[in-house]
This record gives C-alpha cells, structure tokens and sequence, in this order.
C-alpha cells in the first residue's frame, strides 16, 4: 500500500465503502419509487432523534450522580424518541433496500425474473402491511378514544404519565400505512419493469425460474394445508410447517424483517382468526418500548462516529509499533486493533468493513498470504459478538431476563481466549512458514520518536472511552444503556479535540445509525411476534417437553441445542435466532439446573461461528464489498475454515468448562 494510501482518512474510507454500495446497489436492487426517495430524504431529519435521545440521557446521568435530582420524564422520553426512530428506520430501509435479504435465488436472477421476485415480493410485502394497520388501528381505537366514543389520550400511568403511549401507537398505525403504499409502488414497478436490466445473468436465470416455481408452489400447498386446516393440524405438525416456511420465504428473497412477520400474522390467522391479528401488533409495540434495547442505536452511533472520524486509523497505526517485529506481526496487529474496536462499538459488520479498508490491503501489500489475511480481517472484525459491549449479548440478556452485566462479565475471558487462539495460530503458522507473513520494513519501523508518540497520543483519548464505558457497567455505576449514552458523548469528544468533527460526521453517523437499527430492530419485530404467536399455541411447552421428555441427558440436550443455532446461523441473521429460540431454550437451561449467563455466552460463539459459515456468514459479504475485485466469495469462504475450526474448539472449551465463562462474574461478586 502506498503512503498515499495508508494515509487515507477515515472520511475518505467511508466515502469508498459509500461508492461500492451504491455501485452494488445499481446492480442488485430495481429502482426507487419517487415515494421511497421522499422516505430517504426525510431519514436524516428523523436520524436526529437518536441524538436527541443520548443528549436526554446524559441530563438524567449529570443531574442523578452530580446533584443527586433524578428526573421523572427522561426515561419515558428516551423510549418514546427511539420507537419512533425504530419505526422509521424500517420503512427508510425498504426505500433505501438495505434490509438483509438471503439471495440464494433472489442475487442470482435480473431481468424478468427479479421482476417476478420483486412482484411477488412486493405482494407479500403488502400482505404484512395491511395486517399490521388493521391491528394498529384496533389499538389506536382504544388508546385515542374512549368505549363510549369520547377522545382521550392513552397514558403511561408513571409519575409523570405522558402521553407517549397514543403517540406510540399512532406511529406504529401510520408506519404501517406507509409500509403498505411503499409495497404498491414496489408492485407496480415491478409490473411495470421499468428500471430493470438485463444483464448476462439473464439465461441462468432459466434456472432460477424452475426454482421460482418449486418455492411458490411449496408456498401455495403450505398456505391451502395452514388455512384449511388451522389449529386442527396440532402443534407438532404446525410446528414443522412453521419451521418449512421460514426457510421457503427466505429463499424468496424478501427482507428477513418481513419473512417472520408475515408468518407471524399467517399462523395467527389460521389458529386464531383475524381477530387475533391484534396480538402481533401488542407484541411489535411491546418490543419498541423495551428499555434495554436503546443501548443499540447508542452503541450503533458510537461505532459510526469512530468509523468516520480518524480514530479507527490512528488506533490501528499505534498497534504497529508493538507488534510490527513479531512474526506475523501485521496480522496479530489487526487482531488486537479488533479487540480494541469492538471493546468501543460492539458493532461487526463496520469492524470488517474497516480492516478490510486499512489492514488488507497493507498485509496483501506485505506479501502476507491471502488466505490468512482473509481469515484474520473476517475472524477479528466479528470479534463484536464476544468483546463488550457486545449488541448480541444485550439482546439475549433482553430475552432471556438475564443481567446483562453479568454477561458482560462472563463474556471477557472467552473472548479473549478466542482473540489469543487466533493470535496464536498466525504466529505459529507464520513462524513455521516465514513466507505467509513477512516483516514489515525496516524503515517503517525505524520512525522517529515524535511520530510514534503522535500516533499513540491519537489513541489516548477513544481507548480511554472503552475503559470509562466498560468500567461504568462493571463497576455498577451506570446502566448499559446510561454507558451507551456516556460512550457516544466521549467519543464524540474525542473527536472533537482531535478537530474531525464537522456537519458531514454527525449527519452521515446519525443515518447510518437509523438504518443499521432498522435492520436490526425490525428483524426482531418480525421475531418477537413468532415467538408471542408460537407460544399461544403452544409451541414452547411442545417443545420444552419433547427435549425434557426425551430421555436424553443435560448435555446432549445442550449439543442438540448448539446443532440446531448452528444451523439456522446458515440461514438467518443473529437476532432472529436468539428471538426465535432463546424464549424457548433459555426455560429448559434454566429447568436443567444450569447457568443462563453460561449459556449467554455459548450463544454468542455460536453466533461468531454463524458469521463466517457459508451460505448466510455475513463477515464474508461485508469484506467481499470492499476486497480486491480478483477476491471471490468461495475464496473468502475457503480462507474461513481454519478459524471457523478455531470458534468451534474454543465453544468447546466454554461448553464442557462453564468456569471459563464464570469464574470472573463469580470473583467480582464475591469481592
């Protein structure tokens, strides 16, 4: 890489990573409705919720710790900002199509046949829509109105009871409506065709049709057994048509956030009527308002922040001062970097997308081996999944009622034994094989002791955040989501101090945040609606009593568990799992006289491993965006296998020792 290069900004990395997507984007998606663009461009105005909602916060931290005069509103107010900003965020990623989607025939198609995809896609789409306001409607009735006719407003029934709950209710309404006239734009564009082109895709795609066919006719049987039959097919039988759908609409191509919603509102249809419609919508506006969950987008924001200022490439530079003499010293550079970075965001996919943009291409530059500078950017940048302050951890803490400091705690030491497994592996294979990880020339090493101190001053002030974050939570000081909060405001200073922050910084942050929670929040909208459906007919006693009654012992009950994670990690994204399952598994844990923190922290390797495994692996497609253009996806995948190898001894570790994971939660409490 050239100095030029390694020179490069963090703006001017995310305006490369901005360029590839849009690039990809024009290949993929089919055009925007003028709707959609609209949707877009009102994004950024809604984005500054989130902003508001973290300067709320650290009021009510300032004004409790310093002058000891808790507020009554600011909670209220802060999920209030936030479910608003999760309702937009779903309907800005439709327009924007940055809802995940599983292509396994959608990406393979163009032309005519992703027209049929999007159509059909676009119908179901609508399907969800229209369940989802006429539900909404029902609860806007009761929350705006009286039974007798009179209007009133909904309170929350605190001490300071706002109205938030109508306003809340009303949002979640015209979402859906919203939602609704996207979906017939989106239908009718697709009918239209115009925008779609052909490419030399095209004559695969007569292959694709054939399995077009076979999925809709799967859907076509499944829908006449499910309606035709409704409760009366039993829990078991329903129980496989659940699982059958989900993995026949996902092969569709529609965004996940819709494929378990519309399930969701199928099965509640067939088993309870449409006047049961309403428990979906309860459910959605429930998982909106959940307190814990505003640490997300706080933590999304610090991860954008430090993405875009300079911070990542100084603190990234600083590592090659202590290990640019060590046998594959880049690599094991980039590995504790990553550890570095995920201890600040808990954020994945912009940790890869990153490396990827700072540390590949200096080890590919270095001669390193392609396959081990593949496997160390993809393995260190998933790192978010076990280093606090880890999303999957505050969800399945969410889920499962379980302290999320406490999983914060455990998680530390797995960790960083999986961090260490990976350091030790690059520097036993490029001792052995000196030519898979050259040393970094003499004469960058050699630099002069005022640049090296520069460079380290950089970093002073973002790992400085890491530790106030962290320690707050470890040390009881403030909660996870007041951490968050604390976080963004540091980082935001650190950025400040060192002159990077500018109107472009905060306004491109603060979208990238709303999308991102998008994805993620609606993902689990559509999740913990299955889950609220699934569990009134009666799937989670069905289940819970299969695995009790099965005879088997504790342990294989756990490795049954491990098998069925890993594989819907094939399959789906990481927050739809733990919403689908964790309500399920966590009560068995739990019966089994086990620890749930234990199992926490088995969950999220679980997820590690699921980012890197083919077909689904996210880390995979997030360097695949910004790699070489000679680097292909099976050569990303194949260059996986050795770490994927490595996650899955360390899950071993963890699982036949819990002590890994519980010595240190038990230590602190004991002290």
């Amino acid at each position: 890489m050239s100095q030029e290069n390694s020179a490069m900004t963090a703006g001017e990395v995310e305006a490369q990573l901005e360029a590839l997507k849009r690039a990809h984007e024009e290949d993929a998606a089919g055009p925007q409705t003028a709707l959609d663009r609209k949707i877009v461009s009102f994004g950024g105005i809604f984005s500054f919720l989130f902003a508001i909602a973290t300067i709320v916060s650290l009021y009510e931290i300032v004004m409790r710790y310093f002058f000891n005069a808790p507020t009554i509103w600011v909670h209220e107010t802060v999920i209030a900002l936030v479910a608003v900003c999760y309702l937009y965020g779903g309907i800005q990623c439709l327009a924007a199509d940055k809802h995940i989607r599983i292509g396994l025939i959608y990406f393979g198609t163009s032309g005519g046949t992703r027209r049929l995809l999007d159509f059909v896609n676009g119908v179901l789409a609508l399907f969800f829509a229209i369940a989802i306001a006429y539900a909404a409607s029902t609860m806007v009735e009761k929350s705006w109105w009286t039974p007798q006719g009179d209007f009133r407003l909904e309170r929350s029934g605190s001490a300071w009871n706002p109205i938030t709950p109508a306003l809340v209710k009303m949002g979640l309404f015209i979402t859906a409506v919203v939602l609704a006239i996207q979906s017939l734009g989106h239908i009718w564009v697709a009918f239209k065709g115009t925008g779609y082109r052909q490419s030399e895709g095209e004559a695969a795609s007569k292959y694709a049709i054939i399995g077009i066919a076979i999925v809709f006719g799967l859907l076509a049987i499944g829908g006449y057994v499910l309606f035709s039959q409704g409760r009366d097919l039993g829990i078991q039988t329903g129980s496989i048509l659940l699982v059958t759908s989900i993995m026949v609409l996902i092969l569709t191509g529609i965004p996940l956030a819709f494929v378990t919603g519309l399930i969701a509102i199928m099965f509640t249809i067939a088993w309870f009527g449409v006047s049961g419609v309403p428990l979906v919508s309860s459910r959605i506006y429930s998982f909106v308002n959940e307190y814990v969950l505003v640490a997300i987008p706080m933590f999304v924001l610090m991860a954008s922040l430090l993405d875009r200022s300079g911070m990542a490439r100084d603190l990234y530079d600083a590592m090659r001062l202590v290990a640019g003499r060590l046998k594959g010293g880049v690599a094991i550079q980039t590995l504790v970097a990553a550890i570095f970075l995920a201890s600040i965001s808990g954020i994945i996919g912009g940790e890869i997308v990153l490396l990827g943009l700072i540390a590949l291409p200096q080890m590919l530059r270095l001669g390193y081996n392609r396959a081990l500078a593949i496997g160390t950017v993809c393995a260190g940048g998933s790192l978010g999944t076990m280093i606090p302050p880890s999303i999957v951890l505050i969800v399945y803490g969410l889920t499962a009622s379980v302290s999320i400091g406490d999983l914060f705690l455990a998680t530390v030491v797995p960790g960083l034994m999986l961090a260490t497994f990976y350091i030790i592996y690059i520097f036993v294979r490029c001792t052995l094989d000196p030519s898979m990880g050259p040393s970094i020339p003499q004469a960058e090493l050699d630099m002069p002791l005022a640049e090296k101190l520069k460079k380290m001053r950089g970093v002073i002030l973002p790992v400085g955040v890491a530790f106030t974050v962290l320690g707050s939570i470890y040390g009881g000081v403030a909660s996870v989501t007041e951490a968050a909060a604390m976080g963004v405001v540091g980082v935001f200073i650190s950025a400040l101090v060192r002159g990077e922050v500018s109107w472009e910084l905060i306004s491109s942050s603060l979208k990238q945040t709303l999308e991102t929670c998008g994805m993620i929040i609606w993902i689990g909208l559509g999740a913990a609606a299955l889950v609220g459906v699934y569990n009134l007919m009666g799937g989670n006693r069905f289940i819970e009593s299969a695995i009790l009654d099965s005879g088997a012992s504790p342990m294989v009950i756990i490795l049954m568990m491990m098998g069925i994670l890993i594989v819907l990690g094939l399959f789906m994204d990481w927050i739809g799992i733990a919403l689908l399952t964790m309500p399920i598994f966590v009560p068995i844990i739990i019966t089994l006289g086990m620890d749930p923190v234990w199992f926490g922290i088995l969950f999220a390797m679980n997820m590690q491993v699921s980012y890197l495994t083919p077909p689904f692996g996210p880390a995979a497609f997030y360097l695949k965006s910004v790699a070489p253009s000679d680097m292909s996806l099976s050569e990303i995948f194949r260059a996986l296998l050795p770490f994927i190898a490595i996650q899955i001894v360390a899950l071993a570790l963890v699982l036949f020792f819990p002590e890994i994971a519980l010595w240190l939660p038990g230590w602190v409490k004991g002290n």
